[in-house]
This record gives structure tokens, C-alpha cells and sequence, in this order.
């Protein structure tokens, strides 16, 4: 699975941390460039492997949001 995250928008350090939240459901690596950060999910949790792209991508918003509300 992949989930890709725009830099206009999400920052690194929101998606490092829904990683080390999720890091239990899934193998994750993670790759930048210039305008994208590249999530990708393998061995996920078959327990959660229907949701986990959605509640993942809601966590790094949230995380987003929390970052940008302290600047």
C-alpha cells in the first residue's frame, strides 16, 4: 500500500509520528522529495488492513493540524 502526502500541505514530522503510532499494524518505510512525502505500508495487520490507509491519513492531519496551530 501507498499513501502519498502533498508538502504544501502535511510536514515530515507529522507523518514520523503517525508512523511510530502505527508502527505495531504495519512495516512502514518513507521516502521525500521536493513535493511529496511517500508513505509505504507492507505485512499490515489483517485485523485492520480495510481501514488503515483512512485512519492513518486521519492521524497525520490531526498531527498536521497540531503542528500548525503551535507556529
Amino acid at each position: 500500500m501507498i499513501v502519498k502526502f502533498n508538502k504544501n500541505f502535511y510536514n515530515s514530522s507529522a507523518v514520523k509520528s503517525a508512523i511510530k503510532s502505527y508502527q505495531g499494524l504495519a512495516d512502514f518505510s518513507l521516502k521525500e522529495n521536493q513535493k511529496f512525502i511517500t508513505v509505504y505500508l507492507k505485512n499490515i495487520d489483517r485485523n485492520f488492513k480495510h481501514i488503515i490507509k483512512d485512519e492513518f491519513c486521519n492521524f497525520v492531519l490531526g498531527e498536521t493540524i497540531k503542528w500548525r496551530t503551535k507556529l
